[in-house]
């Protein structure tokens, strides 16, 4: 029975921070599948088989470096079997516009990660005041008229304080990125 609890144990240390990881960047692997392939339903299956292979393969990740680039990498090679899979279908462009997406993604996907970094390094700039407004305005997507309700303020104050803080936050992403700051 001991050694039953131990497997158990160290089979969750193992896979605890895969799953993490999976939870925490799942949305922007499936935009990465979603944009390769023409239906949700094969989108689906492919994010399902990309998991599989990632679960399975979890132990060659190193810790530290891009899940994502990780993910989409695989994510890239189980499109290519699905591609390959369906050959046949009208519905697919020619590899040579497959490969040009491809490259167009993972330069749009690199700029998004690091505009990522800038954003959440922006924000750790903001008043305890100000980070608690962003908080409730977007992470609990409440609307205007509620956080107006909660703060104690007019519905136009809290568009006019969104787009002061909303201006502030590109400026701030945008030096960030221009000076190359690392978060």
């Amino acid at each position: 029975m001991t050694g039953e609890n131990e497997n158990t144990s160290d089979f969750l240390k193992v896979r605890t921070p895969f799953v993490k990881l999976l939870t925490a960047n799942h949305a922007r692997i499936y935009a990465y599948i979603i944009s390769m392939v023409p239906n949700d339903s094969d989108a689906d299956d492919i994010m399902q088989e990309t998991a599989a292979v990632m679960w399975k393969n979890f132990s060659q990740f190193e810790p530290g470096t891009n899940f994502v680039s990780w993910a989409v990498t695989i994510a890239k090679y189980q499109i290519l079997n699905y591609r390959k899979q369906n050959k046949r279908s009208r519905l697919f462009l020619s590899d040579e516009a497959y490969e040009l997406l491809i490259s167009e993604t993972e330069k749009v996907q690199e700029q998004t990660q690091d505009r990522l970094q800038a954003l959440r390094k922006c924000l750790k700039k903001l008043s305890p005041k100000d980070q608690q407004f962003i908080r409730m305005r977007y992470y609990d997507s409440s609307s205007a008229r509620i956080v107006a309700q909660k703060v104690g303020t007019s519905i136009d104050a809290v568009y006019r304080y969104t787009a002061r803080l909303n201006h502030w936050l590109l400026g701030c992403v945008r030096r960030t990125l221009a000076a190359g700051e690392q978060p």
